[in-house]
């Protein structure tokens, strides 16, 4: 694996951009889009199955087209390219950039309060820089690359 390859997948939080529903290459974009390419003209039926199949879920469906459409519509080229549009807060990526560090963990300051994140998120980011530290980032990109991000 090349290290490009790697730097674009991977931001410098150390999450996988491309396994982000935002990604313009990621696979929930891919599989949003198959899906709605599958469907097709599926709303026209849906309200007929709640009444047919005597299930209400069907009435869900324009929620759940809704949320379809929004997450095969997502275009982000990862935090290296631009800023983060899931965290809009983010305060890694200046951060990074300020310091010339490829990921947190390589800063002297890491682990510190300038993420933005959320308890469960800042957590997430300690044990991942930690990881990615102990191991090396290739092993960590192999190691995450087939588990899913959220």
């Amino acid at each position: 694996m090349n290290d490009e390859k790697i730097l674009n997948a991977l931001a410098p939080c150390g999450l996988n951009c491309e396994k982000c529903y935002a990604h313009v290459d990621g696979e929930i974009r891919q599989y949003s889009r198959k899906l709605k390419n599958k469907l097709g003209n599926f709303a026209a039926y849906a309200e007929q199955f709640a009444t047919l199949l005597d299930d209400p879920i069907f009435k869900k469906y324009p929620d759940f087209q809704a949320m379809l459409d929004y997450l095969a519509g997502e275009n982000c080229k990862g935090c290296r390219k631009e800023n983060c549009k899931l965290f809009k807060n983010c305060g890694v990526r200046s951060c990074h950039q300020g310091k010339d560090v490829d990921f947190c963990f390589q800063c002297n300051e890491f682990p510190c309060d300038k993420t933005n994140f959320d308890v469960n998120l800042q957590k997430r980011w300690v044990a991942i820089n930690e990881r990615i530290r102990q191991i090396g980032i290739e092993k960590y990109y192999a190691e995450t690359r087939d588990k899913p991000r959220y």
